[in-house]
């Protein structure tokens, strides 16, 4: 079966658990997952047993082509009214839409006309990679590390963060990526203690931490690595701030497995930083989902409960920050494994 007929056949079945008849997507990006076809400005309907991608007529003939497990509509008087159109010819009296990703008066017109909330069905789809998701995850993952040993040689005394930032993001496009995943975060000295520091014409000095967090885009597919590492010769300080940080990232990765807590992969890289006298420096969680988004589900944190899964795509990214010094972050996607997992922006 098409991998995009399956993952529609996945939504049924959560629609049948979750007694509803019928759910109204209008996000790019989860219409995308579902069908293949990312292209703004088409609605999908997907009952228990059918879909419809509601959409302008000159969508209609490659829809038919690029998807043809959903039936097109031509929106003739509306993309809502033929939804409304649908629900009623096929009896969908349970409709829902999800509030999260819906805009304010296409949300007051689903209310108003029935239509009940629900999210996350989507999200708990898009967490398991499978299929051509993985292998274009990993190829995401490969050019954003294999970037690294790229642009870290051509970092020298001088030049501006944002002159990094944009040869970095010149060198993945040249390996393929479409773009960044992310505005790419290049911070020197004192800025990368800010965890989301905006790139800025600062000039690298001598002497200076450097820190890296960037990702691009492959056949809509993102990956996020973060780097750092000291411009000349290392202080006893940085020295010792990073082997803490590097501890606390093996002690992460050695925790992700398929049924594991996501909190309790925080709390490994926690404790090896708070043992070092250094927790009230680490102020952020440990990880996060990513995949067609640079942030997805699950949460790696001290209070997210979900377990991690097999097929589910994270980063590990502890860090400790001194303001007005430096930062240290060391941070890598990796691929959720039933005994452990892969890692995916392995660097030299």
């Amino acid at each position: 079966m098409n991998i995009h007929a399956k993952r529609i056949k996945d939504l049924q079945h959560l629609l049948k658990q979750n007694k509803l008849d019928a759910i109204v997507l209008t996000r790019t990006l989860d219409i995308g997952f579902l069908t293949g076809y990312y292209m703004d400005d088409y609605l999908l309907l997907v009952s228990r047993g059918a879909a419809w991608a509601i959409a302008p007529q000159m969508f209609v003939e490659d829809l038919k082509v690029k998807a043809p497990f959903v039936t097109p509509v031509a929106a003739a008087g509306g993309f809502e009214q033929a939804v409304l159109d649908l629900r009623q010819k096929h009896k969908l009296r349970k409709a829902a839409f999800d509030p999260e990703y819906e805009t304010y008066n296409r949300g007051n017109l689903w209310r108003k006309n029935g239509f009940s909330e629900k999210g996350g069905l989507l999200g708990s789809l898009r967490a398991i990679k499978e299929g051509e998701e993985v292998s274009d995850l990993r190829k995401s993952c490969r050019i954003a590390a294999k970037a690294f040993g790229l642009i870290k040689p051509r970092i020298k005394t001088g030049r501006t963060e944002l002159s990094v930032y944009r040869e970095l993001e010149d060198i993945m496009q040249a390996m393929g990526a479409k773009g960044p995943s992310f505005n790419l975060i290049v911070g020197f000295g004192p800025n990368s203690a800010l965890p989301h520091h905006i790139t800025s014409e600062r000039k690298l000095r001598n002497n200076e931490a450097v820190l890296l967090d960037y990702g691009c885009v492959y056949n809509h597919y993102c990956s996020d690595i973060t780097r750092t590492y000291f411009h000349g010769r290392p202080t006893e300080e940085f020295k010792k701030v990073y082997s803490i940080v590097a501890r606390s990232q093996k002690a992460g990765l050695a925790a992700v497995r398929g049924g594991v807590k996501a909190m309790s992969v925080d709390k490994a890289c926690r404790d090896v930083i708070a043992d070092a006298g250094y927790g009230q420096y680490f102020i952020h969680g440990t990880g996060h989902g990513v995949g067609l988004e640079i942030h997805e589900f699950p949460r790696l944190n001290t209070k997210f409960e979900a377990t991690l899964r097999p097929g589910m795509a994270v980063t590990v990214e502890p860090g400790i920050y001194l303001h007005g010094k430096f930062g240290v972050r060391i941070e890598d996607s990796v691929l959720v494994t039933r005994t452990g997992c892969e890692i995916l922006t392995k660097t030299a």
